[in-house]
C-alpha cells in the first residue's frame, strides 16, 4: 500500500508543473489582472486534471496540475 500511494504521489509530481512567462513587448501587457482556467478541447481530459493561468502586466504563471491518467 506505501509503494502504490508513494508511486501515485511521483505520478502527480511527475505530470505537474509551472512556467513563468515575462513580456518584453509593452503593447502584449495585460494592464488588468486576468485569471483563467485553461481547460482544452483538443484531448480527452482526466478528472484529475487542471490547468490555469494569472497574467498581469509582463508577467504570466500557468500552473498545470495532473496525474498522468490519460
Amino acid at each position: 500500500m506505501l509503494f502504490s500511494n508513494s508511486k501515485k504521489l511521483v505520478n502527480w509530481v511527475r505530470y505537474s508543473g509551472i512556467s513563468l512567462v515575462i513580456t518584453v513587448n509593452p503593447v502584449h501587457w495585460q494592464w488588468v489582472p486576468r485569471f483563467r482556467n485553461e481547460s482544452s478541447n483538443e484531448w480527452p481530459r482526466s478528472e484529475n486534471e487542471y490547468t490555469g493561468s494569472a497574467a498581469w502586466l509582463f508577467l504570466t504563471v500557468r500552473v498545470w496540475v495532473d496525474d498522468g491518467n490519460w
